[in-house]
């Protein structure tokens, strides 16, 4: 996490450097303030200000833009008695900062969500904890209201789960999909760009639930790939073919895997797009690809979208079994 921290008097300054050495971050000059803050609205991931909460209010108004874009902001005083979580609680981490700020001062930490103040779940807490994405953030307060008011809510965490949105109904989607991808030789990057639309805008309700791209050895140098993957900023994964030929086609959870025998006579195995995607989700879940029996014990992954083809390009996709922590 990159931390800003922010004083205007002597005592002020002699708490943030304390704080710095235990969270080190970045110590802003008195000069300028308002300035500072702008700066650091933007390229940290929290301020810490040691000074009136007034003031804070004032120079950080002007700068909201919503609970899933601005920083986390704690406020303290000189002593660092009273530790308060001010903005971005839940996804900011704020609240969570100012429990382990305070526990370098000695003081207090002041938290003031409702759900935290009630015991009650945070769903913007859970998707920062599992990497989930909230598609319809409105709906947030709908739903904390309810659990506040101990009534009934509809959470919906699946990364294909499509359906006309509905404003009291949660969607977080899960950041678990390998997209395997195969091509012809020297393909072009914008054919596959094109391609990769038409598969998307088909299959996939929101393409940040890619968390990395697979691909076999052989197209490891394939330009159009990488630049795919950095398109979608996520690491592109090389699968052996040694790992895709100790794979057991037809126990694939998902599967089969479709076998061509023309991608077994041109690259030496029967599966390019699925057994990469595959093999890359289980092996991001933290499983064993070494032979075919392994992957049986446990089901940590699992083909989710078979092969598509678009001249010239296959792509599939799997996903990674993860379990939620409430």
């Amino acid at each position: 996490m990159k931390i800003g921290y922010f004083a205007l008097t002597e005592q002020g300054f002699a708490l943030a450097r304390r704080l710095n050495e235990q969270w080190p971050g970045k110590i802003f000059p008195k000069a300028d303030l308002k300035q500072n803050i702008k700066s650091a609205w933007e390229a940290m991931d929290a301020l810490v200000c040691v000074m009136a909460a007034g003031i804070v209010v004032r120079h950080i108004g002007p700068l909201l833009r919503g609970k899933d874009k601005d920083p986390a902001v704690i406020v303290m005083d000189t002593r660092g008695q009273w530790v308060i979580s001010l903005l971005s609680g839940h996804l900011g981490g704020a609240n969570e900062l100012a429990v382990r700020l305070a526990e370098v001062t000695g003081g207090r930490p002041v938290v003031t969500t409702a759900t935290d103040v009630e015991g009650r779940v945070a769903f913007d807490e859970v998707a920062k904890k599992n990497q989930l994405l909230i598609e319809n953030l409105p709906a947030l307060k709908y739903v904390s209201g309810q659990l506040l008011d101990k009534g009934e809510v509809r959470v919906v965490i699946d990364p294909f789960y499509i359906e006309e949105t509905a404003e009291k109904t949660l969607y977080l989607r899960p950041q678990t999909l390998v997209l395997g991808v195969g091509c012809k030789k020297d393909m072009a990057p914008e054919r596959m760009a094109g391609a990769f639309q038409a598969f998307a805008g088909k299959f996939l309700p929101d393409i940040r639930c890619i968390r990395a791209v697979a691909t076999v050895d052989r197209k490891a140098g394939e330009a159009a790939i990488h630049a795919l993957a950095e398109g979608l900023e996520v690491p592109l994964m090389i699968i052996s073919r040694k790992m895709i030929s100790h794979l057991d086609f037809e126990s694939v959870p998902g599967g089969p895997l479709e076998y061509s025998p023309f991608v077994e006579k041109t690259l030496g195995v029967g599966s390019v797009a699925e057994a990469s995607a595959y093999l890359a989700a289980k092996s991001m879940a933290g499983g064993s690809y070494e032979t075919g029996r392994q992957f049986m014990e446990k089901e940590t992954a699992r083909l989710s979208i078979k092969k598509q083809k678009y001249e010239g390009i296959t792509f599939a996709a799997a996903e990674i079994r993860q379990t939620i922590d409430l």
